[in-house]
């Protein structure tokens, strides 16, 4: 199942984790939004890797929407992600 994932981190060394980490397993499309197609049990790997990394935090906010194949036929997106704009976001 794709998944959309968002972040908003006040601390810069614990979001450029969450980035480094996204970057590996997802999609970015814009600075702090990614997609990213995983099954159930990396999902739940992911989710609880975020939750370690952004734990000692002290304003963090992660939200991870599940997107389903009917969710993602309607889902409508005007210019292009990062990853095809911006050179230095490139995934290897």
């Amino acid at each position: 199942m794709k998944y959309l994932i968002c972040y908003d981190i006040a601390e810069q060394r614990i979001r450029q984790r969450v980035v480094k980490l996204l970057e590996r397993r997802a999609h970015r499309l814009q600075y702090s939004v990614f997609l990213g197609e995983f099954k159930e049990c990396e999902y739940r790997a992911l989710r609880e890797q975020l939750l370690d990394i952004t734990a000692n935090s002290e304003r963090r906010l992660l939200l991870i929407v599940p997107m389903c194949a009917i969710c993602e036929a309607k889902t409508w997106m005007a210019g292009k992600p990062m990853e095809e704009t911006d050179p230095s976001c490139f995934v290897i």
